[in-house]
């Protein structure tokens, strides 16, 4: 398998690994599953821009046991309407992972990975 490097469309290299194990592109930790990715705002994949300008290429998944939220969260710039975010970063190393996204009702939370912090294979 090739590693995921922000050019490449990892919505399809992650169907095509289907249970196997997604990566921390720095440690190698395991993040999440190709079998936990999900659909949001009708998308697995996004491509989304912060107040500032910065674009992300940020992958939605339902679990994720590797990456751990942190800080408070807040409703403030959502990508994703209804929903509080807050930072995600890897358990391994804490590099930053991407967003958890939670909200009150189910389905409650999801993170938002960036595509660039995830690679196919283990270091």
């Amino acid at each position: 398998m090739l590693k995921i490097a922000p050019e490449t469309d990892l919505e399809d290299d992650v169907a095509e690994l289907d249970d196997d194990e997604i990566y921390c592109a720095v440690c190698s930790h395991t993040a999440t599953r190709g079998r936990w990715r999900i659909s949001k705002n009708g998308e697995h994949k996004h491509t989304l821009a912060n107040p500032l300008g910065r674009v992300f290429r940020v992958l939605c998944f339902k679990e994720a046991p590797g990456v751990a939220g942190s800080g408070d969260a807040t409703p403030t710039f959502t990508w994703f309407p209804g929903y509080e975010w807050q930072l995600a970063f890897c358990r391994g190393c804490k590099a930053h992972m991407g967003w958890l996204y939670a909200r009150e009702d189910s389905p409650g939370v999801f993170f938002g990975l960036i595509q660039s912090a995830l690679s196919s294979t283990k270091q």
